[in-house]
């Protein structure tokens, strides 16, 4: 205790000295002090809340009020134009931020008067603020509306509040639809953080527009709107007279799950308001000096922390800043750029900077040689000063109970001793570091919880659920008397649903829910008694108690088991019972203890009505289960360690398996390379810790979206860090091509030179010339989708000449990489498998090796053999991921075509085959076919919009060829595919990842469909059915391997371009494949509306079984968000491919083929010999 205390006192003196040295060397931070007499006079004028509003924004005027992140807009590779996140913080005034709101009040004025329900979507920015002053301002009611909510539950609480105005942010501008078609109380929405300039939200203010023209509705942006209103005479304030008046509803589920409006009176809200700033708490000597509020803001408007947070900042006159990105991907660069005084925590982001810190101690100890204890108080210092800004004063972590070894490592790392708080929607501030605050508490009691065996008589202390008085309890729930009814007690106490320990007079410990609800602390709320019901039917149990601790994010269980069983195999039945109610990933128990005897009656652990007591469960069993939290958290921080202390050496795969296991608490068995992260039980936040620690591991930075991509799994995330350290590992790198951080790269970087030495060009331009015969052709991506066919079509080729096919496959040997090659060959077709291996047997030579290693990987020896005995290359190899960056897919896809260049011209001059994509057309306006590369996309920009990075490392590939072709005269020949489609004749053979299969799958296991995937208002012909005349561009896969094979071989001279896609006008669209399914004996149910047939099909995409869902188009599906725009065949030309075509005879008698509605039945008969579709 005496070292608690001394602790304490020392980071108490340490915040005082460094409140002296801020307000000494920083200018900011000296100009946001709060001035007392701005907050003496709005707390003179409470409970008027808008005469304080007013009295504040006016006081403080010319401060910044609010801080936003800058962005520019950039194009990505699409052509569309998109936000770019700059590392600045812009600010608004208050007298900016109140004349904005006094203008958008003025602008819906007539439809708004004293009392209105104004609703709001969106999280929060420097525009929600806006909106929710001029809300003050108008004296209507504010109702935060959940982010995060199905569409269906925030219908239901604008359909019971009745809003005249719906405020929403872009990116909830379709659920805003949905919204007022429900509601024909709402005539005007108003849409927050909108740039005209996006072409994602000039799309979607379109779209909202279109949907509600008929309405009567007025859709415009906070910008319009207050454009309007301050060219408009101004509204007056509201006069509000009544304190007890609904100002906010802040709707909560709580433990139930119902939407439920928690009433907050204009008396409650003015509290925020008032002079209770954060430093009258732990600073009450400050005098003059009282240190400024300048906060960073991620919490949601919708929740009474993030609504308290953001009123007591500018009650103060201080700074809140806001996170950039709602996923909080930002959130460490965010911190470092606002530079908060006051940090407003949740379990989650003390769970992020826990694990970046001691992360940064590994790595620091291991570069240094110093031990972590040794490095710890030097990484903690530069962490405070830098990732955090250096100007943390004071600290709070609230919404969730949190372990007092969390508090206390928050409080080392931000030298502050960081408060616990304890509160409710209904009652506001309740517990600051166990200690009841009064106020506005009045008073408070316990009561017992007979059935859970919680009496006020126990010793030492009393426990009991928690009842309280408090003059911020709110009257009841909006339009639910029912539930009003049941939140008081007879005598008009709050029942908090919270059982707690009094250890002292005002001292409380929180310990149960009094319905066995419990709250975790990443915020989810489980059920105990339920999950004890389904648990108990598991063949290893006789009987279990589910324990957790609102301090922790996982529970534990002991268990009586069935005669014989252990822990693990108790665990392994608990868990197979879970997957099969699938169940969430925070339901299920972590590990197990087994309990020493039954529960019984006789030994106090049951009622007389064969109940579990779980009092005397947890004082009987609590210090083995805490003791086992303890070490599976310890084991956690040991194991990481263990992994940075480890770095690279182990298998990437494996090391990726063992930290993503540490970190979600899995077992190392249980975590496959297939499994995705968020599957697991990981979140965006989570995501941002795990790509950390990998940071640690590997040295290299992993984004957070490579992490949680729905394409991603956990082999995905080991693939991005091998072939990321592999490009770093070379001379030839990213930075070393097109420079460190580039946001555009241009075709002049991509020189020959910049790959290859002075010795290999000089060589490379006396190499010996192509050989006039072909009797030995290398093929790379051999067991990928489309070059398992390119595989069968060279050694039909090869074997008529008596000549090999050698096929570089990735593998630990050559037969490992044999293996894989046979595996994509055995989908179930015997004439496949039979044709394959006849010809395999004396044509097909596999070696293994990776085109992104120098040489393939390969020893000096293999790779000369391979160098002297090939006479042509095809590859079609590449990282294919649309979800990573350009910069990550460099060396893959880039450095690995150099190193096919650089097999084409060693000895002898060898002709290559380059598979590239019609992604490289993306953002050029007039594209040609056959046309130079460098001249028809000399420049691409490098972002994140999806696929820049794959279509970039394609066109990046294409530049280094053309180069080697102007140099050194190396034959090229190039296609640019688009959709291949599944082969017409073998079973199984499809693509199953593509968006078309997860399509076709989707609609049929779903059972609907749109009427039309297409947009209505175009003006293009329709079809028979009235539809729009649409097309599908994609070519089958016997076609499209025949196509490369034959035409790539006649490539011995020149250069030689083709896009290799289907320009058909023929009308054969997504509608036409959907008529076809149905033809095949599927029923399909055809929804007219779009967006219901969108929320219909997301919610049934969700419902499927996991084996079906796994391949749905669930990951995909916001591509079906909104119609698509029909085109007449393809928008990229390809006559040069189509007289190719007819010239060499391929396809149908010449021409390139249509989609066929037998195709269509072919991928239904596929779907369902892989068992992704019951038989019909």
């Amino acid at each position: 205790m005496t070292s608690t205390i001394t602790r304490e006192h020392d980071r108490a003196r340490k915040v005082s000295e460094r409140i002296s040295e801020l307000f000494a060397d920083d200018d900011e931070f000296r100009a946001a002090a709060p001035d007392r007499s701005v907050s003496d006079a709005a707390t003179e004028l409470s409970p008027d809340l808008i005469r304080m509003v007013d009295e504040v924004m006016s006081r403080y005027a010319s401060r910044p009020a609010l801080g936003r992140r800058a962005h520019d807009v950039t194009a990505d590779a699409n052509g569309r134009h998109v936000r770019s996140l700059l590392p600045r913080i812009d600010t608004v005034t208050y007298a900016d931020l109140w004349s904005d709101a006094r203008s958008l009040a003025t602008a819906v004025a007539d439809v708004v008067t004293p009392g209105s329900f104004i609703a709001t979507l969106g999280f929060a920015s420097a525009e929600y603020v806006v909106a929710e002053l001029a809300t003050v301002w108008s004296g209507a009611v504010s109702v935060p509306l959940q982010a995060g909510a199905a569409a269906r539950r925030l219908v239901d609480i604008t359909a019971e509040v009745e809003p005249v105005v719906l405020v929403v942010d872009s990116g909830h501008l379709p659920v805003a639809s949905d919204i007022v078609a429900a509601c024909p109380t709402v005539r005007r929405v108003v849409v927050l953080d909108h740039d005209s300039r996006v072409d994602d939200d000039a799309d979607r203010l379109r779209t909202a527009r279109e949907t509600v023209a008929d309405s009567g509705v007025v859709v415009e942006t906070l910008a319009e709107a207050v454009q309007r209103g301050a060219a408009s005479a101004p509204v007056p304030r509201a006069e509000s007279g009544d304190p007890e008046r609904i100002a906010t509803l802040v709707y909560t589920s709580g433990s139930t799950g119902t939407p439920k409006g928690a009433i907050h009176t204009e008396r409650i809200v003015a509290r925020q308001w008032s002079t209770a700033h954060w430093y009258s708490r732990s600073d009450d000597d400050a005098g003059e000096n009282t240190p400024p509020v300048i906060t960073l803001d991620y919490l949601p408007m919708s929740h009474l922390a993030g609504r308290a947070l953001v009123f007591t900042t500018l009650a103060s006159g201080g700074t809140v800043h806001f996170t950039a990105s709602s996923d909080l991907s930002t959130l460490l660069e965010d911190f470092s750029l606002a530079r908060p005084t006051v940090a407003m925590l949740v379990p989650r982001v003390c769970d992020l900077l826990r694990q970046t810190a001691l992360g940064r101690i590994d790595k620091e100890a291991h570069r240094t040689g110093r031990s972590a204890d040794d490095v710890r108080s030097e990484v903690l210092a530069d962490m405070r000063s830098t990732t955090l800004g250096g100007r943390i004063l004071s600290a709070v972590v609230g919404t969730a109970p949190t372990s007092p070894e969390v508090v206390e490592f928050m409080s080392e790392l931000l030298e502050t001793q960081v408060q616990n708080n304890y509160g409710s929607t209904e009652a506001g501030m309740v517990l600051f570091d166990g200690v009841v605050q009064r106020p506005p508490v009045t008073e408070y009691r316990l009561d017992d919880v007979p059935e859970l065996g919680y009496l006020t008589s126990d010793r030492p202390h009393p426990r009991g659920e928690l009842l309280l008085k408090t003059t911020s309890l709110i009257p009841g729930y909006y339009k639910r008397p029912d539930v009003t009814a049941d939140m008081l007690s007879d005598d008009g106490f709050y029942r908090t649903g919270d059982v707690v320990e009094e250890t002292a007079p005002d001292h409380l410990v929180y310990l149960d829910r009094r319905k066995n609800v419990l709250k975790l602390a990443q915020g989810e709320f489980v059920a105990l008694s339920r999950l004890e019901s389904i648990y108990a039917s598991a063949d290893a149990v006789d009987q279990i108690f589910v324990h957790g601790s609102g301090e922790r994010a996982y529970l534990l269980a002991v268990v009586v088991p069935t005669d014989g069983a252990d822990a693990r195999e108790v665990l392994a039945s608990v868990q197979r019972v879970a997957r099969a109610e699938e169940l969430e990933s925070y339901e299920i128990p972590r590990d197990v203890i087994l309990a020493d005897e039954p529960f019984t009656v006789a030994n106090g652990l049951l009622s007389g009505a064969n109940k579990q007591l779980r009092p005397a469960l947890t004082d009987t069993y609590g210090a083995a289960l805490e003791a086992r939290y303890r070490d599976i958290d310890e084991g956690q921080s040991t194991k990481l360690g263990e992994l940075r202390r480890r770095g690279p050496g182990a298998p990437v795969a494996e090391t990726v398996a063992e930290a993503a296991a540490a970190l979600l608490g899995c077992a190392d068995t249980d975590v496959e390379p297939s499994a995705r992260f968020i599957d697991l039980g990981g979140d965006s936040l989570s995501a941002l810790t795990f790509a950390t620690v990998l940071h640690d591991i590997f040295d290299i930075d992993v984004p957070v979206s490579v992490v949680i991509s729905p394409t991603s799994d956990l082999a995905a995330v080991a693939a991005y860090i091998e072939k990321t350290v592999a490009s770093d590992s070379g001379t030839t790198t990213f930075a070393s091509v097109h420079g460190r951080g580039a946001t555009e790269v241009h075709a002049d970087d991509l020189r020959p030179d910049a790959f290859f030495d002075a010795e290999f060009l000089s060589a490379a331009e006396s190499a010996d010339p192509v050989r006039t015969e072909v009797s030995t052709v290398l093929l790379t991506g051999a067991n990928g989708y489309l070059g398992r066919f390119l595989c069968l079509e060279w050694l039909e080729r090869m074997a008529a000449v008596d000549g090999t096919l050698l096929c570089v496959v990735r593998g630990r040997d050559a037969d490992d990489a044999r293996a894989r090659l046979d595996a994509a060959f055995d989908s179930g077709d015997d004439e496949l498998t039979a044709r394959y291996r006849a010809l395999a047997e004396t044509t097909l030579q596999v070696v293994a090796g990776d085109v992104g290693d120098p040489m393939f990987g390969m020893s000096p020896e293999a790779w000369t053999a391979l160098c002297t005995g090939v006479d042509r290359i095809v590859h079609p190899a590449a990282l294919v991921n649309h979800a990573l960056p350009y910069e990550q897919l460099f060396g893959s896809n880039v450095v690995g075509t150099a190193e096919v260049i650089r097999l084409a011209l060693t000895d002898h001059v060898k002709p290559v085959t380059y598979l590239s994509t019609v992604a490289v057309a993306a953002g050029v306006t007039d594209f040609v076919e056959d046309g130079d590369i460098r001249d028809v996309s000399p420049s691409r920009p490098v972002d994140q919009s999806y696929a820049n990075g794959y279509g970039t490392s394609k066109w990046a590939g294409e530049v280094l060829l053309r180069n080697a072709f102007d140099r050194f005269s190396l034959p090229v020949t190039v296609f640019r595919s688009d959709m291949i489609l599944a082969h017409p004749r073998w079973t199984g053979q499809l693509n199953v990842p593509d968006i078309f299969t997860r399509t076709i799958l989707s609609v049929i296991a779903t059972g609907i469909a749109p009427e039309t995937f297409y947009r209505t208002d175009t003006g293009v012909p329709t079809d028979d059915a009235g539809r729009p005349r649409g097309h599908y561009d994609g070519l089958p896969a016997d076609f499209t391997a025949s196509a490369i094979t034959e035409l790539g071989s006649r490539g011995v001279d020149g250069y030689r371009t083709f896009d290799i896609i289907n320009p058909h006008d023929d009308g054969v669209s997504l509608d036409t494949v959907v008529d076809w399914i149905v033809d095949s004996g599927r029923t399909i149910r055809r929804i007219s509306d779009h967006d219901e047939w969108f929320r219909e099909f997301s919610d049934a995409l969700a419902a499927l079984p996991a084996s079906q869902r796994t391949h749905s188009v669930l990951p995909l599906v916001h591509a079906y968000a909104h119609p698509d725009t029909p085109t007449p065949g393809s928008p990229l030309p390809a006559e040069v491919f189509r007289a190719a075509v007819k010239e060499a005879g391929l396809g149908d008698a010449g021409e390139i083929p249509h989609v066929t509605k037998d195709l269509i039945e072919k991928y239904v008969r596929d779907l369902e010999s892989l068992g992704l579709l019951s038989a019909r």
